[in-house]
């Protein structure tokens, strides 16, 4: 074996010893680089930057890169405006979902021996549990679900609202940060006496010769709480389940030594269940706890989705999207947060990747309006179907100037696009009075508003059969509950026609001496009788109906009147919204860019990077290898493509030969550093590779690699 086979077997045993040791090559740029000081920097003034310079965006430019600097910030602002009062919304769901369960367990926290009359959950068949309650510690079990999220902003939210009457701390536990009882306790410290400082075990022994306090003694925190008049110190554990078993038992253990001179509570965030949380503690653990139970109320995730299309919008969800992100939603049962998160993600796509999304916000002038822009609006379906409206009019006149004039084009798509908008708020504002409809009917099926959405968005919520279904059952309804759904909609589009008919049908139960007697129309089954006919030994049935009295012919009128009006409303707003001029720009409907984040494929994203760094990486020098393998290619790209071509088991040696061939500088000067340094980088690579799992030491030779992953498979 050559010097070089030897120092590369010597290297390549060490790598594989020790997955994680670390591997760094250093190339500076000078040779007396560091020896040299660098020169002194003379004081500058600032160089006044042209105004708009200081705007940060995270978009890029689109249009080939073509796109104005300022359209790439007014883009980024509209967005921020426009989502900014949505998010707003969706946290005060959120919040008001969990307004009870905070007050509630805030006032646990004050409360000083108010739990000790409270069955213990934890500690049920224990006779003598209220003898030694107060030698409990006081905590709360929080059922939050699987909303992990919601933790943090949960207790925080808890402690506030506790602090208003009591002086309270609030340290947050995960199960990240709390390796062992000693960290768990310095951190303790640390936060709940809001010290910085952060000591290792060298520290701590010398602290502890010069007769001071280590810094995970909880005699630092009961200084602090004595001091600073402190009444509870509160421990939440965000993830209760991931905590080790063994952990919590130590730490119960000193934090209830402590009990009786720092006022502590605990708070466990628990996702599945009381009893599966006391499986995993021990008895002893359990009789220094005196627990009481709490349940977190989630926001509704409908309520949700409706707040975003509330108000005034300027962008809508498309039906594709809407319904695949509510049925991950039901699917895999997440938090309405992360729900909120997946809504924010549709908006923040949408401004990214479409240039003619700035034209949603107020700063879009003719001037701004650039070239490209002009030939993107030429070129939407929604465009050429608006110009087909024209030339089936016979206004040809107009079609060219749309085609040949940037200002008329401008005129027509700022114009266009107020009506369209307009023409989706009535829509909205119809699917409200539906859904306010079948709050008062008693149906075959029951549709949330956002399914409502999800069926008028794509154009068939008309002539879907829950429609036919909730206007036929409006007409059967008594006089009681048509006069509380009349008034419902007092603050409807049809809020002046509705206030006649209530007006008409007050003035009709207003003649009856017994308030409680209703009228019922003639389409109400109570009107219609079923007769048997007996001819040559067959049976006919047949229905009639019973003659009305003039108040429920009266009534019928009233209701005949109301079904017409709601027809011809909803007939006028339900419309498609495909067929809107310029739809493209205030519609959103692509499922791409959420199916490849929200479900992503890790394994597939890193074959491909490796495989084709260029995708990712952008870069000239390795997009210009033809999807070949190349020295600028990262080695392991380099290493992992050369994986690909090899069988089952791997000979290191072959390996390292082929690597060399690809990054070996041909009449480099210095020729046995450049073989040091691509061997460094191989065994990095190597190790890369066999953290990743795709390769493991082979039993049956020492110098040979088993491989354990194939591409596609």
């Amino acid at each position: 074996m050559t010097d070089y086979e030897v120092k590369f077997v010597q290297l390549r045993l060490e790598v594989t010893a020790d997955i994680w040791q670390a591997c760094y090559v250093f190339t500076p740029d000078e040779p007396n680089s560091l020896s040299e000081r660098p020169p002194k920097r003379s004081k500058i003034g600032r160089v006044a930057q042209p105004a708009g310079q200081d705007d940060f965006t995270p978009f890029v430019p689109l249009l080939r890169g073509l796109e104005k600097p300022e359209n790439i910030i007014d883009r980024y602002k509209t967005y921020e405006y426009l989502w900014r009062p949505r998010e707003e919304h969706i946290n005060t769901i959120v919040h008001d979902a969990n307004a009870d369960a905070i007050q509630d367990l805030a006032s646990f926290v004050i409360s000083d021996d108010g739990a000790e009359s409270v069955i213990n959950p934890l500690e049920l068949n224990s006779a003598n549990s209220i003898s030694r309650s107060r030698s409990k510690i006081h905590t709360g079990l929080v059922l939050t679900g699987p909303d992990s999220n919601i933790s943090s902003e949960f207790f925080q939210s808890v402690a506030e609202q506790a602090n208003l009457q009591l002086h309270t701390i609030l340290v947050n536990l995960t199960s990240g940060q709390s390796p062992n009882l000693k960290t768990i306790l310095k951190y303790i410290n640390q936060h709940g006496t809001s010290q910085a400082s952060r000591l290792d075990d060298e520290t701590d022994i010398e602290e502890a010769k010069n007769g001071r306090l280590l810094n995970y003694d909880l005699q630092i925190l009961y200084d602090y709480v004595k001091s600073h008049d402190i009444s509870r110190v509160i421990l939440s554990f965000q993830d209760s389940e991931a905590f080790d078993a063994k952990l919590l038992a130590d730490l119960v253990d000193v934090l209830s030594s402590w009990n009786h001179r720092i006022p502590f509570v605990l708070l466990f965030s628990i996702a599945t269940s009381v009893e599966l949380f006391q499986a995993k503690l021990s008895r002893n653990t359990i009789r220094r706890l005196r627990g009481t139970e709490f349940s977190v109320e989630h926001a509704d995730v409908d309520e949700i989705f409706k707040a975003i299309h509330s108000g005034q919008p300027s962008l809508w969800l498309g039906p594709g999207l809407g319904r695949w992100i509510l049925q991950r939603q039901r699917d895999y049962v997440q938090s309405p947060l992360s729900f909120g998160q997946a809504l924010k993600y549709a908006y923040m796509t949408h401004f990214f990747a479409n240039p003619l999304s700035c034209m949603l916000g107020d700063k879009i002038t003719l001037a701004s309006f650039q070239k490209e822009q002009v030939e993107a609006v030429r070129n939407l379906p929604s465009f050429r179907r608006f110009a087909q409206r024209l030339l089936d009019k016979g206004d040809y006149g107009m079609v060219r100037a749309l085609l040949d004039d940037e200002e008329s084009l401008y005129e027509a798509a700022t114009e266009g696009l107020v009506t369209s908008q307009e023409a989706l708020l009535a829509m909205i504002a119809a699917i409200q009075v539906l859904s306010i409809i079948q709050s008062f009917l008693v149906t075959k099926s029951h549709a949330s508003w956002s399914e409502m959405y999800i069926e008028a968005m794509s154009g068939e919520l008309n002539r879907s059969a829950l429609f036919e279904d909730v206007m036929n059952s409006m007409k059967q309804i008594p006089s009681n509950i048509m006069a509380d759904l009349l008034e419902s909609l007092s603050d409807s589009p049809l809020a002046h026609e509705m206030a006649k008919l209530k007006v008409k049908l007050c003035q009709l139960t207003d003649r009856l001496d017994d308030p409680d007697i209703t009228f019922r129309s003639k389409y109400d089954v109570h009107h219609e009788t079923l007769r048997t006919t007996i001819v040559a030994q067959k049976v006919s049935l047949s229905k009639n109906s019973a003659t009305l009295s003039a108040e429920d012919a009266a009534y019928t009128k009233i209701v005949d009147r109301a079904y017409t009006l709601l027809s011809e409303f909803f007939q006028a707003t339900f419309i498609n919204p495909k067929d809107l001029f310029l739809h493209e720009v205030f519609i959103y409907d692509s499922k791409s860019p959420h199916r490849d984040v929200f479900t992503s494929k890790p394994r597939f994203a890193i074959e491909r990077a490796l495989s084709s760094p260029h995708d990712y990486l952008a870069c000239d020098c390795c997009g210009g290898a033809d999807g070949g393998l190349s020295a600028t290619q990262p080695a392991t790209a380099i290493l992992y493509q050369l994986y690909l071509e090899s069988g089952a088991v791997i000979n290191t040696a072959d390996l390292w030969s082929a690597f060399w061939t690809i990054v070996g500088a041909e009449g480099s000067e210095d020729e046995e550093a450049e073989q040091q340094r691509a061997l460094a980088l191989f065994s990095r690579a190597l190790a890369e590779l066999k953290y990743m799992g795709m390769i493991k030491n082979s039993r049956k030779k020492a110098d040979h690699l088993a491989k354990l992953s194939w591409k596609g498979l």
